[in-house]
């Protein structure tokens, strides 16, 4: 991976591995337990007041990226954290073509869509056990992924 701002990503290399595939920084809790298909509400804090990417766990720079089911993007809140362009790409490239539920996706989504941003939100839950929420704060440019 290429080096962004005050550090170097490695995307989803060099993470801890569930079922011989990587888990996002976001699908960790932070005693270690892995879950592809749960994002980590400690970590999605993390991600969002850290400004931290949730594949990679480093420092984010802009353009920010979002990815999930189609539905999110149509709503504009997504479930899992902020991501760098490259890193959202990676994870798509690999997780998307195997199916199932990753990404802290508790279904498999039939249509992901990739959407970069300048900005966002954290949206909290209303009541307590809600899902953290992102909400982009203007969309630079949006791609489908079948």
């Amino acid at each position: 991976m290429v080096g962004r701002g005050f550090g170097v990503t490695s995307g989803l290399t060099g993470r801890a591995t569930e079922g011989g595939l990587p888990v996002p920084f976001a699908c960790e809790d932070d005693d270690g337990t892995l879950n592809h298909s749960v994002v980590s509400k400690q970590r999605a804090i993390r991600c969002a007041l850290g400004r931290i990417c949730g594949i990679c766990g480093e420092t984010l720079t802009r353009p920010v990226a979002f990815f999930g089911p189609e539905g999110e993007a149509t709503t504009g809140l997504f479930t899992f954290p902020p991501t760098h362009l490259a890193c959202a790409q990676e994870a798509l490239d690999l997780f998307v073509p195997i199916g199932g539920r990753h990404l802290g996706q508790s279904e498999a989504p039939l249509t992901w869509a990739l959407i970069t941003t300048g900005g966002f939100d954290l949206i909290r839950p209303t009541r307590r056990g809600g899902v953290m929420q992102f909400r982009p704060n203007s969309i630079i440019e949006k791609t489908i992924r079948d």
